[in-house]
C-alpha cells in the first residue's frame, strides 16, 4: 500500500496540570496542547515516515491556526481541513493517578469536527477528497461524535469507498458516554468491523461493549463480523494478531508507565507505518509495541520528536 493515508477524527486543545501542587491552592497551573485519538495517531505516522492527511474540521480563530501549524510542522499534511466560521476547537482536561492511568475531562458539544458531515454538499466534497487516497483510518470515536444523520452519511460513504476504491482501516477505541447506547454503538461496530482491511480494537473497549469473556471470543467475534485482519491489543499483556496466516500472540515491552495516555493510538501508527509498508504481521505488532513503550514513559499524548 501506499504511504498516502487519509485519517478522519478530531483533534482537541489538551489541558493537564502542570506540576504536582497542593490541593488547597486556589489556582492550579495548567499545560496547553493538543490531543485527539486519530490526530495522535498521525502524527506517529508521520515522524514515521508515513505521509497522513488529517480530514477534519476547526473553527476560525487563532487556537485553531495554531493546531494546523502545529500539525503541518510534524508532517501531517492540513489542506483539507475545513475551517468554520464563528467556531472554536473542542478541549479535554488529563488527570493521572498515581499509578500512570489517565481519566478525562471533556468539552466538545457541537464541536466544528462533530459538525463535518452535517451538510450534505459539504460532506459530498469530503468525499470527493477522500476518494483520492488509497486507504482510509477512524476509529469509533471519529463515528461517535457524529450525530446520527451524518454518521449513517459517513459510513455508507465508505461501504461503498472499500467495495470499489480502497482500504478501510478501523480502530474501536469504544468510549461509552459519546453513544446514546450499547446497541447503538454495536451496530455501528459490526458495519465497520465488516469493511475493515485492518481492525485494530483494544480488548477492554470490546468486552465493555460486547460482553466478550476472553480475547479469543473477541477476535473470533471480530473475523465473523468480517474484518481482514484483526490485531486485538490488551494493554501490558501484548497483543493478538489475526490474519489468514493464523493467530499469534505478541508480548508487549515490558515498562514503567508514567500516563498510559495514547498508549494505543501509538501502537496503532507503529503498526500501520511498519505493515502499510510490507512488514509481516508479527514485526508490526512489534514495531508497535516498541512505539507504545517510549510514549508512555512521557507525559501527555504528543511526546518529543
Amino acid at each position: 500500500m501506499s504511504d498516502r493515508i487519509a485519517v478522519i477524527g478530531e483533534c482537541m486543545l489538551e489541558l493537564r496540570t502542570a506540576d504536582r501542587i497542593d490541593d488547597s491552592a486556589a489556582t492550579k497551573p495548567l499545560d496547553m496542547g493538543f490531543g485527539g485519538d486519530t490526530l495522535n495517531t498521525s502524527i506517529y505516522m508521520a515522524r514515521a515516515g508515513m505521509a497522513p492527511s488529517y480530514i477534519t474540521a476547526l473553527g476560525d480563530d487563532a487556537l485553531s491556526t495554531w493546531l494546523i501549524e502545529s500539525w503541518e510542522h510534524e508532517g501531517v499534511a492540513c489542506n483539507h481541513v475545513v475551517r468554520m466560521p464563528n467556531s472554536v476547537p473542542g478541549m479535554y482536561m488529563i488527570n493521572v493517578d498515581a499509578q500512570g492511568e489517565r481519566s478525562f475531562l471533556y468539552w466538545r458539544k457541537q464541536s466544528p469536527a462533530s459538525r463535518l458531515f452535517d451538510d450534505p454538499e459539504r460532506a459530498e466534497d469530503v468525499f470527493s477528497v477522500l476518494r483520492t487516497y488509497p486507504t482510509i483510518y477512524l476509529s469509533g470515536i471519529s463515528l461517535a461524535i457524529l450525530p446520527a444523520a451524518s454518521r449513517a452519511r459517513l459510513i455508507e460513504f465508505l461501504v461503498d469507498y472499500s467495495r470499489n476504491v480502497g482500504a478501510v482501516l478501523f480502530d474501536g477505541n469504544y468510549r461509552p458516554a459519546l453513544w446514546q447506547s450499547p446497541d447503538e454503538a454495536q451496530s455501528v461496530y459490526r458495519r465497520l468491523y465488516g469493511m475493515s482491511h485492518i481492525a485494530l480494537p483494544t480488548y477492554e473497549d470490546e468486552s465493555s461493549l460486547f460482553g466478550y469473556a476472553s480475547p479469543e471470543h473477541a477476535v473470533d467475534a471480530i473475523a465473523e463480523f468480517g474484518a481482514r485482519e484483526i490485531i486485538l491489543k490488551m494493554g501490558a499483556e501484548g497483543c493478538i494478531a489475526r490474519s489468514d496466516s493464523g493467530t499469534e500472540f505478541v508480548p508487549s515491552i515490558k515498562t514503567e508507565a508514567v500516563d498510559t495516555t495514547a498508549a494505543g493510538d501509538s501502537f496503532n501508527a507503529g503498526y500501520l507505518a511498519a505493515r502499510l509498508r510490507g512488514a509481516d504481521i508479527i514485526a508490526a505488532c512489534q514495531r508497535g509495541h516498541e512505539l507504545a513503550s517510549r510514549v508512555i514513559q512521557h507525559r501527555g499524548a504528543i511526546i518529543p520528536a
